[in-house]
């Protein structure tokens, strides 16, 4: 039910932005345009193949956050001729009203004298979680995470709106630390509309602010910056590091660390070990989380990732609350803007009385992505 709870708002968001949109503002995007090569976690494009981990641009992964490459033309490529039936129309109709709305908005607020000459790097991913395990039998969670990108205003400005029904309890890593919409330790309804500018943006480093306000009544307000750099340390091996500070009107103030580290095995494989560590007036020290990722690209459209970690806090003791490994299997179906996730997983969450006990579990994950891309972009 509360995947319906979410169903509604967001197809009547749908119409109203229709109806807004109403004639085109500018010219609209080239048919079977595809992703941005940016980085989704400074909010871009996100990775065709992915939506678990935050941007990790690589030529070969596909499976966790990564920005498809030259070669990876499953969000890129031109749709076959057979690919124009009535689901592929309306599917092109929302993303034509939803990004003419992003540009009715920027033109609204920008400067009348810069001619609108291509259209805002956008998207927006809608993902369901379907899952079963020993603990919680049968459940369901959806998440919405969009970014309007605004050309008009020196391409510096987006609009994100992120949204879920629930967080992931079993989740080993924020997804996007500071975003009170995305939490993965609620088990209410969360959203949040945010406001970013980027201040530095540089082919290895980027530095952005935003503020904005967790939805709900009343609202609460939020303030974050966040800072990321990327450099080779090492023959075939990259690090990323990203650092976010934050001011919540509800959480008060918090820090977060998270730092990747990637060595290519062959070409389409890739060994990752992300580690995040985070702190707020609310935890319990320090909460961390640590990961190992094999990541395998089987083809164009498919990969898989085999993973490993862990999770805890720092305070009583550096004791690890949670131990997981998973296997995911995601693949683009039917359609370019369509993916399907299996995902079959045991984690060994710690007792209060500090035994353990395997929890057998598996996500089948459904994701729509509307992705716009300007022709100039």
């Amino acid at each position: 039910m509360r995947f319906c709870k979410l169903f509604f708002p967001v197809f009547a968001a749908g119409i109203l932005l229709f109806l807004a949109a109403g004639a085109s503002f500018a010219a609209g995007p080239p048919d079977g345009s595809g992703s941005s090569v940016t980085d989704n976690t400074t909010g871009a494009v996100p990775s065709a193949v992915d939506n678990t981990t935050g941007a990790v641009p690589s030529s070969i992964d596909n499976v966790v956050g990564a920005v498809p490459s030259s070669i990876d033309n499953v969000i890129g490529a031109a749709p076959p001729a057979a690919d124009n039936t009535w689901v592929d129309r309306t599917h092109s109709l929302v993303e034509r009203n939803l990004f003419d709305t992003a540009v009715w908005f920027d033109d609204f607020f920008g400067d009348k004298r810069i001619v609108v000459s291509e259209w805002p790097e956008s998207y927006m991913r809608w993902v369901n979680d379907f899952r079963w395990d020993e603990e919680e039998r049968f459940s369901a969670r959806s998440r919405i995470r969009a970014s309007l990108r605004l050309p008009r205003l020196k391409k510096r400005w987006r609009l994100l709106i992120s949204g879920e029904t629930r967080g992931d309890p079993n989740a080993l890593t924020q997804e996007d630390p500071g975003n009170p919409g995305l939490n993965v330790g609620s088990q209410v309804r969360t959203g949040s509309t945010e406001l970013v500018y980027d201040i530095l943006r540089t082919p290895r480093s980027t530095l952005d602010a935003g503020a904005g306000v967790r939805v709900k009544i009343p609202p609460d307000a939020f303030v974050r910056t966040r800072f990321q750099h990327a450099r080779p340390i090492a023959f075939k091996t990259l690090g990323r590091f990203t650092a976010t500070a934050f001011w919540d009107a509800r959480d008060g103030f918090g820090e977060s660390n998270q730092l990747d580290l990637e060595r290519w095995l062959a070409v389409p494989t890739l060994l990752r070990w992300s580690n995040s560590f985070n702190i707020s007036e609310i935890t319990n020290g320090w909460e961390w989380g640590t990961e190992l990722s094999l990541l395998h690209k089987i083809s164009p459209k498919s990969a898989v990732t085999f993973a490993g970690g862990a999770s805890g806090s720092t305070r009583p003791a550096w004791i690890a609350q949670n131990y997981r490994v998973l296997t995911r299997y995601r693949r683009n179906v039917f359609r370019k803007w369509l993916f399907l996730e299996g995902e079959p997983d045991v984690h060994w969450p710690r007792k209060e009385d500090g035994s353990r006990k395997p929890v057998w579990g598996a996500t089948l994950r459904v994701e729509i992505l509307f992705a716009g891309v300007g022709p100039n972009l």
